[in-house]
């Protein structure tokens, strides 16, 4: 190959490089990387936590706090938060009740809120109501208290792990739908009110939907 040949090539590299930078530098403002930093789903979910293939809550007939009969049919016909927690816990349920409280707050609505117990052992009526009323979440949310042979079926059917000596207990909130349905799932280090209130309001609009087109 010729010496005007080689500065050929090597000029159309050039020109081909360039082209490619620029077309880099030209992303649109709305690329993955900008959309990550906002906390903004670049799947195609329209959730800001996990989601969750639709399947069934388990069915469970239980008490509250106060010592009125709770179960999952307490979840049909709204959007729903479910989670678990224990009452005496310093740390992570303090930080993920907040969490909720401050999205009940964002929503402008009290939507149907379950902490279930992971401890029925160190969880009282008392203690409970003590920490729903420190949590912001007095008249707002039910903590479902039971023995361990009661709890164990519940949580089993929602993969979580009880606390124990030694180890913690598994800590995230679920969106339910209104037909009692698991739609998303937040991990506790990961549970912001806003994300959670966002994703609330995203299952209220797909319950309507599906309402309206069942008519």
């Amino acid at each position: 190959m010729n010496a005007r040949a080689r500065l050929s090539l090597l000029t159309t590299a050039v020109v081909v490089l360039g082209v490619l930078v620029a077309l880099a530098l030209m992303r649109p403002a709305g690329s993955d990387s900008e959309a990550a930093a906002e906390g903004i789903r670049t799947d195609g979910s329209p959730f800001q936590g996990a989601t969750r293939p639709p399947a069934p809550s388990p069915t469970f007939a239980l008490r509250d706090q106060q010592g009125r009969p709770v179960s999952v049919e307490d979840l049909r016909g709204s959007a729903a938060i479910v989670t678990f927690v224990y009452s005496t816990c310093d740390d992570t349920c303090p930080a993920m009740a907040r969490q909720i409280a401050t999205a009940l707050d964002t929503l402008g609505e009290d939507v149907p809120t379950l902490l279930i117990s992971v401890d029925p052992e160190g969880d009282t009526p008392g203690s409970a109501q003590r920490f729903l009323n420190k949590m912001g979440l007095r008249d707002r949310a039910r903590f479902v208290l039971g023995t361990r042979a009661e709890l164990a079926p519940v949580w089993k059917a929602y993969g979580i792990q009880p606390q124990g000596a030694g180890f913690d207990h598994s800590a995230y909130a679920l969106i339910i739908d209104r037909k009692g349905r698991q739609r998303v799932s937040w991990p506790s280090e990961k549970l912001q009110s806003d994300g959670l209130a966002h994703d609330v309001r995203e299952v209220q609009r797909q319950d309507a939907a599906q309402a309206a087109a069942a008519r």
